[in-house]
């Protein structure tokens, strides 16, 4: 039962986090602002994910965990079914700060709880737990297109369902034992492993928030934009599907490896393609496989190599944050002053740079 309420707590967090993208240009209008000022609400959420990890990862260590997750839930909750009432940029910004904040708490305690419930045997479980996240972002851009205000309802209500759920079982706790292959964790070792979070994330949740945009930028229609967005997605729920087939059988590290080289390749044919149908699509498709298994993968192999506190887990969740804080936002910049080639280009970059920050945490803990 408690492995089922974090499935579906990230089921609810993967839609939540995801319905701005798809929902920027409605949001852009309804504000009255531009590309460039839109993406500020990025910026928000980001924040309020940073806050939302550190917090809650110091919680999760000192309260009942099931009643931590519940109260991130609740807050989610509160923050989506604001969002179809406000036409103004301050209060969207407010909102989806909240909207941040309880989606970390939700990821910091879902991660640390599912860990704590099955220990060295959380391989397989892990990559599902990030499968419901690539489920619940699949279905962002189609209930957004029905109606950005179902999408808020339909979340509200199951942040609430969920949390119900997890209420009814007992938590469990950290184990205080330490593995022989646990490495001793020390500050600047936590800031180097975190650093790989930083720019996987940024590249995910930059091509996430504007494959929409840029899809209207090169002249897709409204519908084919959304089925552009829903197609990274599709391929980035096959990539977790895959993974978590895989998960017994190939090394984490290994598995890391070819999703780094995949996301550098699937860069690289946006960018030869130029904004042509055929290498946008098939980019896109690719770039959701490729980037799928890395963050439940990262997971699992640090599980290996470190002891995974609450605290350790909320400085790579506050690590994703602020690589959903500056880089999406970064782009956002980019491409007002340049056009649609800058999201290509950025996830190039960013490619290349979460394959050498693997590259030096796996040197680091010994790999």
């Amino acid at each position: 039962m408690p492995v089922a309420g974090y499935l579906l707590s990230f089921f609810v967090v993967g839609m939540s986090l995801s319905v701005l993208g798809p929902a920027l240009s409605e949001l852009r209008d309804r504000a009255g602002t531009d590309l460039g000022g839109i993406g500020v609400l990025f910026v928000g959420q980001a924040c309020g994910y940073i806050v939302g990890s550190l917090l809650a990862g110091r919680m999760f260590d000192l309260f009942d965990g099931h009643r931590v997750l519940a109260a991130g839930l609740g807050l989610l909750a509160v923050g989506m079914v604001s969002i179809p009432s406000l036409d103004t940029l301050p209060a969207l910004f407010a909102t989806f700060v909240m909207v941040g904040v309880g989606a970390a708490s939700v990821d910091v305690g879902a991660n640390t709880l599912l860990i704590w419930q099955l220990g060295a045997g959380v391989g397989r479980a892990m990559n599902i737990l990030h499968l419901c996240f690539g489920v619940g972002a699949l279905t962002a851009p189609l209930v957004v297109y029905i109606g950005l205000g179902f999408a808020s309802y339909l979340a509200t209500a199951l942040c609430l369902a969920f949390a119900a759920l997890v209420l009814s079982a007992p938590s469990p706790v950290a184990s205080t034992a330490v593995r022989d292959e646990h490495t001793e964790t020390t500050r600047p070792m936590l800031i180097v492993l975190s650093a790989f979070f930083v720019v996987y994330v940024g590249l995910e949740a930059g091509f996430a928030g504007w494959v929409y945009t840029y899809g209207e930028e090169i002249e897709f229609s409204d519908l084919a934009a959304t089925w552009l967005t829903t197609a990274f997605w599709i391929g980035f729920t096959s990539g977790r599907v895959l993974a978590s087939a895989l998960g017994q059988r190939v090394r984490p590290k290994s598995l890391l490896t070819a999703s780094c080289l995949l996301t550098v390749f699937a860069a690289g044919v946006l960018v030869v393609g130029d904004g042509r149908t055929t290498p946008v699509w098939i980019g896109a498709v690719l770039m959701g496989v490729a980037t799928a298994p890395q963050f439940p993968a990262m997971f699992t192999y640090l599980e290996r190599r470190i002891r995974m506190t609450g605290s350790a887990t909320a400085w790579f969740v506050g690590a994703a944050g602020l690589g959903g804080l500056v880089f999406p936002w970064l782009i956002g910049r980019w491409f007002d002053a340049s056009g649609a080639a800058a999201v290509p280009w950025s996830m190039l970059i960013l490619g290349v740079l979460t394959l050498v920050s693997f590259a030096v945490s796996n040197r680091m803990l010994g790999g």
